[in-house]
């Protein structure tokens, strides 16, 4: 069986072979009986032959100035839609082919060209039963070897997984020298701080739980769904004994190069029984796939960031956009360097809590032999606040890193154990927000199979 990439390929020389020849691939008579002027005949050959040429962009910006106009000519519908196919734009090359097809139902050479934008869109199922049809129009010998070889291909395709349902269970215990993620210092502008305010270290505990849903609509289309919760108690600082209730939702996609996300998440989360903080959030992702295993991809994220009514000065709505260049190997490894920026604007006026930010991070992941698998993170983020601060400006920078490596399958299929190390270095103009916070913590997640 014939590659993708090049059946692809001869199903554009082929038709690069029709337009020359002028066969357009039994073309129906009735089909060129429709009436139109010597003007827009020699328009529709000039798009021909820019299509000969393979300047498909350029006939493709000629021929949609005219779609008022010419829309219902089979041949303008036709050219209208190779020009679009092979332009990347799919969806439009589906719209002017199906439109060709209503007015000329023997025109051939549109039901392959809608057979191939069908298959390039992965709406194989659709493609199929064109390219099938066309096998019993008696085509030319060459484009029937390159039908012959899309059907393979589909036949030889996995068809779209089906949803998929996975649970995951996790404990979790370790040791924090600041769990509070508050200043060493005792003192503060000549004030004793409350102990709660004050670096305090403490061993913890962690249970969890969650799940994902996946539900493929194609090959290329896929919706998503996820959530956990988890409790943490801090036995020498349960002031801070926190809970997390987390959930997400939304669709992935891809098309030829390119792919991206677009999802809804939220989180809510409680300190010592009673409510702190809670995100909810637009994230969306556009992506392409570059030669060699590269990839760069855009995000931008927007949302909103509450807190408890006592402390509701610090709410802010956040926008947040990153560029990531990444590369995978085919070990199962990979890096990827990241750039982020964004902007928190203060709710309430009177709030100092507005800031805008500025990072990079770098992520490293390899398989360590078998069913081992090394993660590494680091990053730096600055924020500048756009208030006082106890009358000082305040500016913060804060990088963390952490370190993992996961022994997959431990034991039994599904298990696995995840030694972690976490380190934060929070460098603040103002001292009570001046902190350092390592974690040493040992992982384990049951997902059953």
């Amino acid at each position: 069986m014939m590659p993708l990439a090049k059946i692809l390929a001869s199903g554009r020389l082929v038709l690069l072979m029709s337009l020359v020849l002028g066969t357009r691939f039994a073309f129906a008579e009735d089909t060129l009986q429709v009436a139109s002027s010597a003007d827009t005949q020699r328009f529709l050959a000039r798009a021909e032959d820019l299509l000969t040429l393979g300047e498909t962009a350029v006939a493709y910006e000629l021929l949609s100035e005219k779609e008022s106009e010419l829309a219902g000519n089979p041949f303008f519908d036709y050219l209208l839609g190779v020009a679009a196919l092979d332009s990347g734009r799919t969806s439009d090359a589906i719209f002017s082919l199906r439109r060709a097809l209503i007015v000329a139902p023997g025109f051939s050479g549109a039901r392959m060209e809608l057979a191939r934008a069908y298959f390039e869109s992965g709406n194989v199922a659709q493609a199929r039963p064109l390219f099938v049809q066309l096998l019993g129009e008696q085509p030319p010998a060459a484009v029937r070897t390159v039908i012959d070889d899309y059907i393979a291909s589909i036949d030889a395709s996995p068809a779209a997984p089906r949803s998929r349902l996975r649970l995951h269970y996790d404990v979790a215990a370790g040791y924090d020298t600041n769990a509070n993620g508050s200043t060493d210092s005792q003192q503060f502008l000549g004030f004793t701080l409350s102990p709660n305010n004050v670096e305090a270290d403490s061993s913890f505990a962690e249970l969890g739980g969650g799940f994902s849903w996946s539900k493929p609509k194609s090959t290329r289309l896929a919706w998503y769904t996820s959530g956990r919760v988890a409790y943490r108690h801090n036995p020498d600082a349960d002031f801070v004994d926190s809970a997390l209730v987390s959930a997400a939702g939304g669709m992935n996609w891809q098309r030829g190069k390119f792919f991206g996300r677009a999802g809804l998440d939220a989180y809510w989360s409680a300190r010592d029984g009673d409510s702190n903080q809670s995100q909810f959030a637009l994230d969306t992702l556009l992506g392409r796939r570059l030669a060699d295993h590269w990839d760069v991809s855009l995000g931008i994220r927007g949302g909103t960031l509450r807190y408890d009514d006592n402390i509701d000065i610090m709410d802010v709505n956040r926008v947040m956009f990153t560029g990531r260049l990444g590369r995978t190997f085919f070990s199962g490894g990979g890096f990827g360097v990241e750039l982020v920026g964004g902007n928190d604007s203060e709710r309430r006026s009177s709030s100092p809590y507005g800031n805008s930010k500025l990072g990079g991070r770098l992520t490293l992941y390899a398989p360590v032999g078998s069913d081992r698998m090394l993660y590494f993170s680091s990053g730096s983020l600055t924020s500048d606040y756009d208030g006082l601060f106890f009358g000082t400006p305040r500016e913060d920078t804060q990088i963390s890193t952490l370190l993992q490596i996961e022994f997959m399958n431990v034991l039994k299929d599904g298990l696995s154990l995840t030694p972690r190390l976490r380190h934060i270095d929070n460098d603040s103009d103002v001292g009570l927000y001046d902190y350092n916070r390592l974690e040493i913590s040992l992982n384990l997640r049951w997902t059953p199979q």
